[in-house]
């Protein structure tokens, strides 16, 4: 069957190669969220929706816990306000954001990786979940933000990261590993409140306080919101550096106060022992590396991150890539890129492995080769394939060939 997947990867890239479709060197849309949140909107209307249709063909070829295809879809929809034009609130927005995504699982059902291979994957669980939805008041250099909010959109990442679709360049993995039911991201987000300053033309901080617990912990299909001081609060800051507009500097930390269980601690009765709070930090960098005409060019990124071993299976983690766009120069907004990320366990979930008999290594490796183009207005296509050496850490598991062809069909309405 991977055979006939190979011939689909085959005519999209002959597609790309070949199509004439026209474009503005804006922004490409990002495969990391069901749909690229709206930030802007520039036509005379102050209400903007965006509809968009996200599938995804995977073959896992090879190794992990079992080969075949799996056909993942989501569905999402976007209204943005701009209050200035709709209500004379100079310097405000509303977003509102939904999704509904299937119950086929890549990761869960097919590779079991640590690193998550796709960007929509909801593991499992069929979901129809109000994703975001917040108001965002910008006072000059200063922006507060409130309500239902994706991390992600905002914190550890770099523009170079979004072409990829494993989780491991999505932001550090110890920070997407964090917390009960993972930090406040796609598919499960948590009410926030988000504070930015800008310092000048090249500095800038931002830190949010976040619900400790995104969605229901024994019922992750349910769209909840939990308040609970088992559960806690989420705290996270950053600092960012931009000295050129490709380049940017970043350095974060982010701590819960909620109870986790220990991996290698137990009480008497043979039970993991109860530990107040968690932490991590990251830090990260992207920049132009090759600069052809307009926009075409390579950009680079690092990132490492670090987080507590006596809750996290991941302690440390380290990812890097390369992004060109432009590689040809009548695709001049096309992207190719290819990232490696190196996952290292710690020594509590070792030993809680251990303890139960089972093997385990210290480590896990993706590499991801991906090839992203915009073939009309409302067409982008992504083949994609990656390789992941020692899956999760387990010696059970043989490593992972895994190949994809992503597409997106969205449109922008002004209402």
């Amino acid at each position: 069957m991977h055979k006939i997947l190979f011939s689909l990867m085959a005519v999209q890239f002959c597609a790309a190669g070949y199509a004439a479709a026209q474009e503005t060197p804006g922004q490409a849309d990002s495969p990391q969220l069901p749909a690229q949140t709206l930030t802007a909107n520039s036509g005379p209307s102050p209400y903007t929706l965006k509809l968009q249709y996200t599938g995804e063909t995977w073959d896992n070829a090879a190794g992990g816990l079992r080969t075949g295809l799996v056909y993942i879809h989501n569905v999402d929809g976007q209204i943005y306000v701009n209050t200035d034009k709709a209500f004379g609130w100079t310097g405000g927005s509303f977003l509102i954001e939904a999704f509904y995504n299937n119950s086929r699982s890549l990761d869960t059902q097919y590779v079991t990786s640590a690193q998550d291979p796709s960007a929509i994957d909801t593991s499992g669980v069929s979901m129809v979940r109000l994703y975001q939805a917040y108001y965002k008041q910008d006072w000059g250099d200063t922006s507060l933000l409130a309500g239902i909010y994706d991390l992600e959109t905002e914190f550890g990442s770099t523009r170079p990261m979004e072409l990829f679709f494993n989780g491991a360049y999505a932001w550090t993995f110890t920070l997407d590993q964090s917390g009960l039911t993972g930090p406040s991201t796609y598919p499960n987000t948590a009410p926030a409140v988000r504070f930015r300053q800008y310092f000048g033309d090249d500095w800038s901080v931002q830190a949010a306080v976040l619900d400790g617990v995104s969605d229901s912990v024994k019922k992750p299909g349910d769209n909840t919101v939990i308040f609970n001081k088992r559960y806690g609060l989420m705290a996270i800051g950053e600092v960012d550096y931009q000295p050129l507009p490709r380049t940017k500097i970043m350095a974060g930390y982010w701590n819960y106060t909620g109870q986790f269980q220990a991996l290698d601690e137990y009480n008497p009765d043979g039970s993991a022992r109860s530990v107040s709070g968690s932490s991590g930090g990251y830090v990260g960098a992207a920049t132009r590396l090759y600069t052809e005409q307009g926009r075409r060019g390579l950009d680079g990124f690092v990132n490492f991150g670090f987080a507590d071993g006596k809750v996290n299976q991941v302690t440390r983690q380290i990812n890097a890539g390369l992004n060109y766009t432009g590689l040809f120069a009548d695709r001049p907004t096309d992207q190719l890129g290819l990232a490696a990320g190196l996952a290292l366990d710690g020594a509590p979930y070792r030993h809680s492995l251990l303890d139960q008999g089972d093997g385990v290594y210290h480590s896990e490796l993706n590499l991801e080769l991906t090839y992203r183009a915009r073939l009309t207005s409302w067409l982008t296509v992504q083949p994609d394939f990656q390789y992941f050496v020692h899956p999760n850490m387990d010696p059970t598991l043989k490593n992972d060939v895994l190949f994809g062809l992503h597409f997106e069909i969205g449109h922008l309405f002004d209402l």
